[in-house]
């Protein structure tokens, strides 16, 4: 079972997920005796961040539950090169 999150998109650094919102499902970890996030859910914040995120069965996912999620540097202003 995986919570899913309304994200606010501010831009798409690869891929083609379509225009506006995106719902994502934060993906737990499995074996956890119950816990869904026994860490904590990456995707449960109000900082901005980093997904990566796939598309599985028409939903998208966190493409792991330890790396779909990075923090997004304070203060910075990240810029990626187009690729063609």
């Amino acid at each position: 079972m995986a919570t899913t999150y309304l994200v606010q998109v501010e831009q798409i650094l690869k891929g083609n997920p379509g225009e506006g919102n995106l719902h994502i499902a934060s993906t737990p970890p499995t074996c956890t005796a119950g816990e869904p996030y026994p860490d904590g859910d990456p995707l449960d914040t109000a900082e901005r961040v980093i997904i990566f995120a796939s598309k599985q069965g028409g939903e998208w996912f966190t493409i792991t539950p330890a790396q779909g999620v990075l923090p997004f540097p304070q203060g910075s202003n990240l810029l990626f090169p187009k690729t063609y």
